[in-house]
């Protein structure tokens, strides 16, 4: 309105105090929900963006670990070429290896040496001596490999128990030792030492000669989830049959003073133990002959029944599950095994196509003779060919075993017969010589045939030239006898 104009009359309730109150509190109402809102909307968000981000670290890990795993085997933008070449030699292998086998022997005459009263200061320094440089090697091959493999060689989980062991010596033999610390539990803890005989057995699996071995051990490792549940259902068994035993046979009145009974089956846990004796099938007759006073001869019933369905049925298919566990590990470990296989000829092969592209001056995708034997100069290709079982003397034989007769040869052909060269031969390379056989068999009984059809016709020639020579002796004998019947006639009878 403007100045001066009379001000409106309030406008009445049209709807009463309902109205009234909403008025009053909706605008004080509105900015706390939004203010609400807006904290539930950021909590949201924070939890959406935690749980996308766990993935992405998962897949950066990954990426990582891949990166560290190829620059440990190719070297290519490795920080430490050095260390890397170091770890990867097999005599830092062997000798690690060795250092494994020493530091259990090591263990086993710690442990059966007396603690009290059976030490002399220099066993003692002795002892002390070797403990101090096995932990200083344990370390160095540690520091050694997550410098060569990367950080990420720690998150591998087969590697777990090295970085375990290494620690605990670590901190008994450097920190505690040297502090006066007496801790019992982590000194008897480094008998654990002898666990990476488990390494030693993962680092020889590939051998063929260590291969039942490592078979053994891996159905041992692969069955740690079966023994769990088997110790369960046993368990789950015993404490069955322990109750009822102990309210069949140990709360019997005939029974309450027998001292044998009461050792027995007195309560559940003693139930149990004898229970697991008897599954053993450890002297259970005894016992039960024993027991069976008067007319107990339920007792024997008793036994049989558990031993029935603990040792011939429970046991039994305990076995059955690890056998088959077995059986699908070593399936499993065969594939693995092709897959490796074809991995490993899949990089033969592209390893072999860039050493003919390397040989293949002119860059013509053929390879000819002149080529290979000015290739051969170099010392790099030479290197390589003696890794091929190749010798340079030989490179005459290689082609001609190689070319087909074309004077040239593709990079299929070579690689082709360079791989046949270096493997053994297979059951399709000796068909395919069996059929090369046949047909070179086939071309000589060929041969033969035509030999013998011109054999024929070189007799049939023969005797015709026999006869033409016999004909032209007539021949020269007819004219012979002419020419002195001319001179005669020519003596007798002159010309006129």
């Amino acid at each position: 309105p403007g100045a001066g104009a009379p001000e409106a009359p309030e406008a009445p309730a049209a709807h009463g105090p309902a109205v009234a109150w909403a008025e009053e509190e909706l605008p004080q109402t509105l900015p706390m929900k939004a203010a609400y809102s807006s904290e539930a909307t950021d909590g949201l968000t924070a939890t959406r963006s935690a749980a996308v981000a766990t993935p992405r670290r998962r897949r950066a890990l990954a990426r990582i670990s891949r990166e560290h795993t190829r620059r440990f085997k190719d070297g290519v933008g490795h920080p430490f070429p050095r260390v890397r070449a170091l770890v990867r030699q097999p005599v830092f292998e062997n000798s690690m290896a060795l250092l494994i086998i020493l530091n259990c022997l090591f263990v086993g005459i710690q442990a059966n040496t007396p603690e009290k009263g059976g030490l002399d200061p220099a066993t003692k320094f002795a002892f002390f001596v070797c403990d101090q440089i096995f932990t200083f090697c344990f370390f160095m091959d540690l520091v050694l490999r997550v410098t060569a493999c990367g950080w990420t060689w720690l998150l591998d989980s087969e590697n777990y128990l090295d970085v375990f062991l290494v620690v605990l010596s670590v901190i008994v033999t450097w920190i505690f030792v040297p502090a006066g610390v007496e801790v019992e539990i982590l000194r008897k803890l480094t008998v654990l030492r002898t666990l990476r005989l488990v390494r030693l057995a993962r680092a020889v699996k590939m051998r063929p000669e260590f291969k039942e071995m490592w078979s053994l051990l891996k159905g041992l490792v692969d069955s740690a989830e079966t023994l769990v549940w088997t110790y369960v259902m046993i368990c789950i068994l015993l404490y069955f049959f322990a109750i009822m035993a102990t309210s069949l046979i140990g709360r019997q009145e005939d029974f309450r003073n027998n001292t044998l009974v009461q050792e027995h089956f007195g309560d559940v846990p003693r139930s149990m133990l004898t229970l697991f004796q008897v599954m053993t099938l450890d002297s259970w007759s005894g016992l039960c002959r024993q027991i069976m006073i008067g007319d107990k001869v339920w007792i024997a019933l008793f036994f049989i029944v558990f031993i029935t369905i603990a040792e011939f049925v429970l046991m039994n298919l305990i076995t059955a599950v690890i056998v088959e566990n077995a059986f699908s590990d070593s399936k499993t470990e065969e594939q693995e095994m092709a897959q490796r296989l074809a991995t490993q000829k899949q990089k033969e092969l592209e390893d072999l196509k860039h050493f003919f592209r390397a040989l293949d001056a002119d860059g013509s995708g053929m390879l000819t003779r002149e080529e290979l034997l000015e290739a051969c100069k170099k010392r790099k290709v030479r290197r390589k060919l003696r890794a091929l079982d190749v010798m340079p003397k030989e490179l005459n034989e290689l082609w001609e075993i190689l070319d087909d007769g074309d004077g040239e040869l593709s990079a299929e052909e070579f690689v082709a017969g360079l791989m046949r060269l270096r493997g053994e031969a297979k059951a399709k390379d000796i068909l395919r010589l069996n059929r090369e056989l046949k047909v070179f068999e086939g071309s000589i009984k060929a041969i033969a045939q035509d030999l013998d059809s011109s054999e024929g016709k070189m007799v049939s020639l023969k005797s015709q030239m026999q006869r033409a020579k016999v004909d032209i002796a007539s021949l020269q004998r007819t004219f012979a006898r002419a020419k002195e019947s001319v001179k005669i006639a020519a003596h007798t009878q002159p010309l006129r």
